[in-house]
């Protein structure tokens, strides 16, 4: 009787440790999880709030207008995003601490602080007046500069529908809404973890542009990235078990022969801008990869 290969992975829990010490070392907030799916639904989360560091083509509204108090943070927040600096610095103090922003969540809208200088920890003064805006991989959308209200207002989106339809154009719908929440609504309902429908000036509905707010009060597009992460994982494991049976019998590692063909540990490694599969039993890299940069390269934090 042939002898039994054993596969054992640990590709979850090592994957978890390397994403953990990455969020620890740029400071993120982890005090909180409590397991791998924890974690790694954290990293999703994080990932979901950055903004990817690339040169982008700055646009503005129509009623776009800068107050004076704010020019110069804002010349030089201009400066990073056309030369593709970071512009984390510039994110509300809740982004390392995975709190609720609703803003985000629903409408895709960042707000972004105009101070002139760095402080601790790694972010720029606050401000009074900030930037809403909406970023894309090769643009970014200015809609407006008001005070720390307003986070629920649909003229924010009746701005967006203005200038760049085509930001909205694959989350409308067609006419009237039967529930039209006003902002004060919006407001309980992102509390509550409840999308709804919203109808602005130009006569159609929304759905939620930003991707919509979990019952957890967390983003569902991080719960998206959570969902592929971990479908990329199973697809590597499920190519490992067809094959191994061939990598067992005629593989020779680096021109030696295997230590063990029958018993095989992968666990996840950090490589670069990759994450590698590597089997502990035989010292063996696994031919299939992830390309995840870490955070500190993709966010420039």
């Amino acid at each position: 009787m042939p002898q039994k290969i054993h596969i054992i992975f640990k590709t979850r829990s090592t994957l978890a440790n390397i994403f953990k010490k990455e969020m620890d070392e740029l400071g993120f907030d982890t005090s909180g999880l409590k397991n791998e799916k924890d974690t790694l639904h954290a990293y999703c989360s994080y990932v979901s709030r950055l903004v990817e560091t690339r040169p982008r083509k700055i646009h503005k509204a129509d009623t776009f207008v800068c107050p004076e108090d704010v020019k110069n943070g804002l010349a030089w927040l201009e400066s990073k995003i056309e030369k593709g600096e970071s512009v984390n610095a510039h994110l509300n103090g809740a982004t390392k601490k995975n709190k609720l922003d609703g803003l985000l969540f629903d409408w895709g809208i960042q707000h972004l602080h105009l101070g002139e200088k760095l402080v601790a920890p790694g972010y720029v003064e606050r401000t009074g007046n900030v930037l809403f805006a909406i970023f894309k991989p090769d643009d970014v959308y200015f809609i407006d500069i008001r005070d720390h209200e307003g986070w629920s207002d649909k003229a924010l989106l009746d701005s967006v529908s203005r200038n760049w339809p085509i930001l909205l154009s694959c989350y409308k719908i067609d006419g009237k809404s039967e529930y039209n929440p006003s902002s004060s609504d919006i407001t309980q309902l992102r509390k509550k973890g409840v999308n709804a429908m919203i109808e602005l000036s130009d006569g159609n509905s929304y759905v939620s542009m930003g991707g919509g707010i979990t019952t957890a009060g967390t983003s569902m597009n991080a719960t998206r990235t959570y969902i592929e992460l971990i479908r990329m994982l199973n697809g590597v494991e499920s190519q490992i078990n067809k094959n191994v049976k061939y990598f067992s019998k005629c593989f020779r590692p680096k021109g030696r022969a295997m230590l063990n063909r029958f018993r095989f540990v992968f666990v996840c490694r950090r490589d670069g801008d990759m994450i590698r599969f590597y089997d502990v039993v035989n010292n063996n890299y696994w031919e299939q990869y992830l390309a995840i940069p870490t955070l500190k390269v993709r966010f420039g934090i």
